[in-house]
């Protein structure tokens, strides 16, 4: 008999940060970066060094080709107004799926049974293939972009949970290298409606499943215990081997160094201003006295402190006052909320499992804006259905307002607001994944406060429960689901520090 001997492992663990340019594209050849010959090559091709690249980008091969235009990386590459090479691609999901969600919640609340809960979860999931139109697929901005014009044009024509397909897409663009694609509405509504029928059937399809789940229909029932092993792979091995060798302090976070020094934002904040124009007649010492001592009873102007300058135009208080059509000066300051990129690297991968796009958001803060910057999001709504308060970013303000006049409203191009409106689709999506991501947390931190009182478990024990239950839905180790339990509740008790601070 042979036999087994130990193995030693020597890994020499690369320094991401560390690695030169050609290294890093040595180790990560089969993805895309700031790093990689391509994208310096274009760089110098379109005479920039700013860059906008985000993860969808970085996440394929420089030979990736989009599936809807057919065009190749260095096709898709373009400069913006603002002199930033886009590098951008973007996760195209089927919206009727948020329907079906919501329907299928409707039917199916959740209850204090947790097998029922595995149950009906599990069920969900294996219903949503049969419903959506086309998997999640990855698709260059300018396409996503076509996507969202062509749903604005025929606004309440079609269903607000309709997504055209990546091959329905193809159908109504019209495309060239390096430039945004023409959209053929008419062609657009040809092909809703050749959907429309189908469109309704599957939403016809999703309530009687739900009915039928929520009468007890479809039970199967939940196998204790821990999943079973199929055959191991070499690579669970050498994985299992890399761990044991590596220090206790290693965080196993190779990919997500490698996606940090990836992707690069250089778009944000930034907006080539024109020209400043003359200033009208500002108001005297007595009239901006007068407007600070009405104002100073509303919340929001009395937080902007006497260095405050407007984030997006940056005019401070005296600047933003100017005359009302009854010629009263006037001035307010608005707050408004801005969203925060996740940078915890374990949030970042457990937030992925559920998170629709690419964009993770992890928090949020209140910015202090002045009315006419506020008013072009208010305008930008009373022009076109469809958008809300989140639909214009801080950033997209400053780039539209380029050097604001003092006493004056902003001149702003619409046009242009609604193209930056639309390419705000995936923060939208973001956005909402956040909300459900927070009552997720909250919803776990509810059911383990609840099982305590009730049953009178210590915390570990009724933290157990959520562990088992996540595990047992997704599929996973009774372990992973309860490192997933630990990590929501600690999300949850971070989500109350933070909205306890801005109360």
């Amino acid at each position: 008999m042979n036999e087994v001997k130990h193995v030693e492992v020597a890994i020499k663990v690369p320094v991401i940060d560390s690695l030169s340019d050609d290294e890093l594209s040595e180790i990560a050849h089969m993805r895309d970066g700031r790093w990689s010959a391509q994208t310096k090559a274009l760089l110098e091709q379109f005479e920039t060094t700013k860059l906008d690249l985000n993860s969808g980008w970085a996440s394929t091969w420089t030979g990736w080709c989009c599936p809807c235009c057919q065009r190749e990386k260095p096709r898709i590459a373009r400069v913006s107004s603002s002199g930033i090479l886009l590098c951008r691609l973007e996760y195209h999901h089927d919206h009727i799926l948020d329907l079906a969600k919501r329907i299928y919640r409707e039917h199916n609340p959740r209850n204090e049974d947790r097998e029922i809960n595995i149950q009906v979860s599990r069920a969900k999931d294996a219903l949503m293939p049969f419903i959506e139109r086309f998997e999640r697929t990855l698709i260059c901005i300018d396409c996503n972009l076509a996507e969202g014009r062509a749903k604005l044009e025929l606004g309440t024509e079609m269903e607000g949970d309709f997504t055209f397909t990546p091959s329905e897409i193809a159908t109504f663009i019209t495309v060239a290298p390096n430039r945004v694609h023409e959209v053929d509405v008419e062609k657009a509504r040809l092909a809703w409606l050749a959907a429309k029928d189908d469109f309704a059937d599957r939403i016809d399809f999703t309530r009687r499943m739900a009915q039928r789940i929520a009468s007890g229909r479809h039970r199967r029932e939940v196998a204790p215990g821990q999943r079973v092993h199929r055959q191991t792979h070499d690579r669970d091995v050498i994985y299992r081997l890399f761990a044991r060798a590596m220090p206790s302090s290693y965080s196993h976070q190779l990919g997500m160094r490698i996606e940090m020094r990836s992707i690069s934002n250089d778009g944000a904040g930034r907006s080539q201003r024109p020209k400043r124009q003359p200033k009208v007649q500002p108001p005297t010492d007595a009239e901006f006295a007068g407007v600070d001592a009405t104002q100073r009873e509303t919340k929001a102007w009395a937080l902007a402190d006497s260095d405050w300058l407007c984030p997006c135009c940056a005019r401070p208080k005296r600047e933003i006052c100017r005359k009302s059509k009854r010629g009263l000066w006037t001035a307010r300051i608005h707050r408004v909320v801005e969203y925060l990129p996740e940078d915890d690297e374990e949030s970042l991968v457990r937030r992925r499992i559920d998170a629709a796009g690419q964009t993770i958001i992890g928090s949020y803060r209140q910015v202090l804006i002045c009315h006419d910057c506020r008013n072009i999001v208010a305008e930008l709504q009373r022009r076109q259905a469809g958008f809300g308060e989140n639909s214009l970013t801080l950033n997209d303000l400053r780039e539209l307002v380029g050097s604001a006049i003092p006493h004056s409203q902003h001149g702003i191009d619409f046009r242009r607001a609604i193209d930056m409106a639309i390419a705000n689709a995936p923060l939208i999506e973001a956005i909402e994944d956040y909300w459900n991501h927070r009552s997720r947390a909250i919803e776990a931190f509810a059911d383990v406060k609840r099982t305590t009182e009730i049953m009178s478990w210590s915390w570990s024990k009724a933290r157990d429960c959520i562990g088992y239950e996540l595990a047992k839905t997704n599929g996973w180790e009774l372990d992973d689901g309860d490192a997933h339990a630990n990590w929501l509740l600690k999300e949850a008790q971070r989500i109350f520090d933070f909205e306890e601070t801005i109360s």
